[in-house]
C-alpha cells in the first residue's frame, strides 16, 4: 500500500513542482521586460528637461515599473522556495518508494 501511494504522491509532486518552474519561466521573463522598460523610460527620459510633465510621467512611470520589478522578484523567490520544497518532498518519496520496493523483494527468514 506505501508503494502505491508513494508514486502516486511522486506523481502529484513532480507535475507541481513542473507548473511552479513554468511560473517561474513565465515571471522571469516579466522581470527582464520590466527592466528592459525601466531602461528605455530612463533614456528617452534624458531627453527632457527634468521640470516638465513629459518627464515627470516618464519618472512615474519608471517608479512603477520599479515595483513591480521588485514584486515579481518577491514572486520569484518564493516559488523558488516552493520549488525547492518539491524537490525534497520527491526525494522523500523515492526513499519510500525503494524502502517499499526493497521490503517487498527482501528474503526474510522465518
Amino acid at each position: 500500500m506505501g508503494l502505491l501511494i508513494g508514486i502516486i504522491r511522486k506523481r502529484f509532486l513532480t507535475l507541481q513542482k513542473s507548473n511552479a518552474a513554468w511560473k517561474l519561466q513565465l515571471i522571469t521573463a516579466a522581470i527582464a521586460a520590466a527592466q528592459n522598460s525601466a531602461n528605455n523610460l530612463l533614456q528617452v527620459g534624458t531627453d527632457y528637461q527634468s521640470e516638465t510633465l513629459i518627464a515627470k510621467k516618464l519618472q512615474e512611470r519608471q517608479y512603477k515599473l520599479n515595483s513591480l520589478e521588485t514584486k515579481l522578484k518577491q514572486q520569484k523567490q518564493m516559488i523558488e522556495t516552493q520549488i525547492s520544497e518539491y524537490d525534497a518532498e520527491i526525494k522523500s518519496c523515492d526513499e519510500m518508494i525503494n524502502n517499499n520496493v526493497q521490503e517487498l523483494f527482501s528474503y526474510k527468514a522465518a
